[in-house]
């Protein structure tokens, strides 16, 4: 049994994968446990139920011994090692030798039957000490079980050698065997048996507590089932040597032989309970997945999990690059690596007791590796969007640079040189007129008008693209003139308690203009309503209101989801109702 006190210092390896389960095929496993299963029924059949046999009622032996054959099953499916289940089936097996031995119909071989059921109490020891990792890891354990099985077969040989007839059945034949034939010797022998068994298995179960009262929490959690089972199945073998050597009453006698019949599948069955346990167990592994915190603290809300989850306050994880030593005694510790053995992803440091339950550790590791790659995935998503959003961001400042630079341009440039050309013309006609020449007067007085159209035109183009009068006086006047050139009547309500970022100031420019000339082209409104107020959280509030038919839908056009995408690239949202007949109202948060 494991007691997470393994002496040496933690290592670094990989989380152990679970062994083989067995050379065997399944159905050839199957065929084998339905034999020995064939084989108890048989035994009880021809062996106990006979006529003239005191001791003849063999159910209680069946049942118990078909209970150990089912566990031996569930051990095979269950553990990550085969051996249990070997030794339980040999031991399932070995036990009906005692069955025959009981028939009137054994002849001969009784005496090389009751020979055998001496030997399997030595895996029920065998069992104790190597739950649930399926070996003996001890020097003192594998020392243990071979002094017993010395003994038992030394035993097994001097009944054989001195019992000339079957102590509790006169209707067997003599023993041919017994060359040294001494029946109160080999009455005085039995009695010595029955005591030094009694004896090893309280110094088994005293080992068995032992190591379970000094074990780590993440041992005692799966370790405690064998120690209840290998006491409670003593204290019956004891209760059955007390009725043989005591002398008790027949029916109490016989009823603790079948109590000690049934106590046969206490051990097989705490093994594979303890199995079973260890798979609920390793089904917690799954709330690792479910702590979902990929904050900046999130590793300790994993560390409190991988604690949780295996049972040991003392695991922690840790990662590669920092210090693997724990700082303090590290005997009973190992370090078992997450993700690849050349270049793992985390080190998980648990009570080395765990290692007998590789597959909790797997689904640990497995649980962890999703989150790992979860918290690594969005992460890279994270600096993606943040990387679109600034490319967003540059792309919007860009554009507005770009319409500023153009705006002076024309301002500049082309409404100089054209106010230039018209200053000419109007002097050329000056000139024409003073000649006489009326007719040229009058095509230069028509080309300066053109022309200067043509300048008003630009002069709306320019403001356009941004309105000198949003650079020199802010929102509040831009916006107001917006009002009085939309043809529906336009209320404007600037509050600001200081100028926003030059940004900020155009994307509201143009998001009013843009929701005013929809309100001009379609809302079929006869009022509007334009609100630009700072608010208590340090935003900029726009809200565009008209009463007109409503109906307006991002879906349906390019300009409103044009407007979305520039207030989203600033950092702003845009939300906008318009049920049909009820108006539309366009709200825009910013920050400032």
């Amino acid at each position: 049994m494991a007691d997470g006190r393994l002496r040496g210092r933690a290592t670094s390896l990989p989380i152990p994968a679970p062994v083989g389960r067995g050379r065997l095929p399944w159905p050839l496993r199957l065929v084998i446990l339905v034999a020995a299963a064939l084989l108890c029924v048989c035994s009880v059949v021809f062996g106990v139920v006979q006529p003239g046999i005191a001791d003849g009622n063999g159910l209680p032996w069946l049942v118990g011994h078909l209970a150990a054959l089912t566990a031996a099953g569930l051990i095979w499916w269950l553990a990550p090692t085969s051996v249990p289940g070997w030794v339980i089936v040999g031991y399932t097996v070995a036990e009906t030798a005692y069955m025959w031995a009981y028939g009137v119909e054994a002849g001969w071989m009784w005496p090389l039957l009751m020979s055998i059921s001496v030997l399997p109490g030595v895996a029920l020891v065998w069992l104790a000490l190597a739950f649930p990792a399926g070996r003996l890891r001890r020097g003192f354990d594998r020392r243990l079980v071979i002094t017993a099985s010395v003994y038992l077969v030394t035993y097994a040989i001097a009944t054989l050698v001195l019992t000339r007839r079957y102590p509790l059945d006169a209707l067997h034949e003599p023993s041919s065997y017994a060359v040294l034939a001494n029946g109160q010797l080999a009455a005085v022998l039995g009695q010595v048996h029955a005591a030094v068994m009694g004896l090893f298995a309280v110094v088994v179960a005293g080992v068995v507590l032992l190591r379970w009262a000094r074990s780590s929490g993440a041992a005692r959690q799966v370790a405690f089932i064998m120690p209840v089972a290998f006491v409670l199945w003593l204290v019956i073998g004891v209760g059955w040597s007390l009725a043989r050597l005591g002398g008790w009453p027949q029916e109490l006698r016989l009823a603790v032989e079948d109590l000690n019949a049934f106590s046969v599948v206490l051990v097989p069955a705490a093994y594979a309970t303890g199995l079973v346990r260890m798979r609920a167990i390793r089904a917690r592994a799954v709330d690792l997945v479910q702590t979902g915190g990929l904050s900046e603290t999130g590793h300790d809300r994993w560390d409190s999990s991988v604690k949780t989850v295996l049972g040991d306050r003392s695991a922690r994880l840790v990662w590669p690059g920092s210090q693997r030593t724990t700082g303090r005694d590290a005997r009973g510790r190992a370090m078992s690596s997450v993700g690849d053995a050349d270049a793992p992803l985390v080190y998980i440091e648990h009570d080395a007791a765990l290692l007998d339950n590789p597959q909790l550790l797997r689904s640990v590791s497995a649980s962890l590796r999703i989150m790992i790659d979860n918290e690594r995935l969005t992460g890279e998503l994270r600096h993606s969007l943040r990387e679109v959003n600034r490319s967003r961001l540059r792309i919007v400042q860009a554009a507005d640079e770009a319409r500023r630079r153009a705006e002076r341009d024309l301002h500049d440039g082309s409404q100089q040189q054209l106010f230039s050309v018209a200053l000419r013309l109007r002097m050329a006609s000056d000139a024409a007129r003073a000649d006489g020449q009326l007719a040229l007067a009058e095509g230069l007085e028509t080309t300066i008008e053109q022309l200067a159209s043509a300048i008003k035109e630009l002069r709306e183009l320019a403001r356009g693209l941004h309105p000198a009068l949003l650079a020199d006086g802010g929102l509040g006047p831009a916006i107001a003139e917006l009002g009085r050139r939309c043809t529906v009547v336009t209320r404007v309500n600037v509050e600001l308690a200081e100028r926003p970022t030059q940004l900020i100031e155009s994307t509201v420019y143009y998001v009013v203009s843009e929701c005013l000339a929809n309100v001009t082209k379609y809302s079929e409104a006869t009022g509007c309503e334009v609100t630009v107020v700072g608010d208590a959280d340090g935003r900029l509030r726009v809200v565009v209101a008209d009463d007109g038919v409503g109906g307006a839908d991002p879906a349906s056009g390019s300009g409103l989801r044009g407007l979305a995408d520039r207030v989203d690239a600033v950092g702003g949202t845009m939300r906008i109702e318009s049920p049909r007949g009820g108006g539309t109202v366009v709200t825009i948060d910013l920050p400032v």
